[in-house]
């Protein structure tokens, strides 16, 4: 959990309370966790850098992962009394910690800000449907395909560049989990990328694999064909 002491950062992005002590700047190893499902709510979280895993624990004791957010979006946002699912980092990150007391006051005093959590709102929206929209793809290939899509345009948006290797920090159980599909079925169906000549394996170090998608036509055509 974030208990060590904290260090002060540079401007933020977003136009958030501008008090020392309402927000800080924190870097983070990979594989900790920054808050817990059923945690109160002190915080928000923007990413500066970094990757970060969703998930939360259903009623009936299965994990389900919502999503991995990255550089420039917001977690923690929340209008219940606690937090409804965990996030822990997948690389080593940054985060900007801002207090609920000076986020509220920033939203009532400064029209940016609202105008910024509205387009968080909307990132947000977006990023659910995309994932609903692939659990509802009838096949492995379909649904990683459009796994593999949706990271070239993650990449392009916050570093903006549009390159064909994209950096997976998940593992392959996680991408499976992501994807409601079996961890066998996603490693048989990425090595099927792979022997079709469709995505290459670049390197790998830790839980990270670099892919690089040679042909983006065809992996689009497998991600929307729903006969697949």
């Amino acid at each position: 959990m974030l208990g060590d002491p904290w260090g002060e950062g540079s401007s933020p992005l977003f136009p958030w309370p501008h008090e020392g002590h309402d927000w800080t700047v924190r870097d983070v190893a990979a594989d900790r966790t920054i808050f817990r499902q059923g945690g109160k709510p002190e915080y928000l979280f923007e990413i500066i850098s970094g990757t970060l895993k969703l998930s939360q624990v259903t009623e009936d004791g299965r994990q389900i992962i919502l999503g991995f957010p990255s550089t420039g979006e917001l977690v923690g946002l929340t209008g219940d009394r606690e937090y409804r699912y965990a996030a822990e980092t997948l690389t080593p990150t940054r985060l900007r910690l801002i207090r609920w007391t000076g986020f509220y006051r920033q939203l009532l005093e400064d029209r940016a800000a609202r105008d910024k959590l509205l387009h968080w709102f909307e990132t947000q929206e977006e990023m659910t449907q995309e994932h609903i929209a692939m659990l509802t793809l009838h096949s492995p290939v379909s649904k990683l395909a459009a796994f593999l899509l949706r990271q070239v345009s993650r990449q392009k948006r916050s570093a903006g560049t549009d390159k064909a290797i994209i950096d997976l920090p998940m593992t392959q159980r996680d991408i499976a989990t992501y994807l409601d599909i079996a961890p066998e079925t996603c490693s048989r169906t990425m090595k099927k990328l792979r022997k079709d000549g469709v995505i290459a394996a670049r390197d790998r170090f830790g839980n990270h694999q670099l892919i690089e998608i040679l042909d983006r036509k065809r992996l689009n055509d497998f991600a929307n064909s729903p006969s697949l």
